[in-house]
């Protein structure tokens, strides 16, 4: 079970990568970039696979602030 100071750092990684990653989906190669850096960064500090926590993230099917949490 996650406790509560890494469910929240998830909350944190996972609402951040999905502002990133609406931002991410157009034209712009640097923040495509900008996205992977933060996915590997967020990982890392979460002790999770990147390709785990993308999963997590959502593709814009939900309002800003309203995540899956």
């Amino acid at each position: 079970m996650i406790a509560d100071r890494d469910l929240n750092l998830l909350k944190e990684a996972v609402s951040e990568l999905a502002r990133l990653k609406g931002a991410a989906e157009g034209p712009t190669r640097f923040l495509s970039r900008l996205y992977a850096s933060a996915l590997e960064e967020w990982a890392e500090r979460l002790g999770m696979d990147p390709l785990q926590l993308n999963k997590l993230v959502p593709t814009g099917d939900f309002a800003p602030g309203h995540g899956p949490w």
